[in-house]
């Protein structure tokens, strides 16, 4: 799926009176996690091994 995709899935599961900054919020959360995954992919983040260490 792709990242269009997902927004507008998420889109369509939101109430009818949603308010467009409960919009931008949301999509601006799902922005964020999906970078932070991204980064945690591609071992930017620290291990528990070397969080121990520091």
């Amino acid at each position: 799926m792709s990242e269009k995709q997902a927004m507008i899935k998420v889109l369509e599961e939101m109430p009818e009176d949603v308010t467009l900054e409960d919009i931008t919020e949301t999509l601006n959360l799902i922005n964020e996690l999906k970078n932070r995954i991204d980064n945690f992919d591609k071992s930017k983040c620290l291990t528990t091994q070397q969080l121990k260490i520091h």
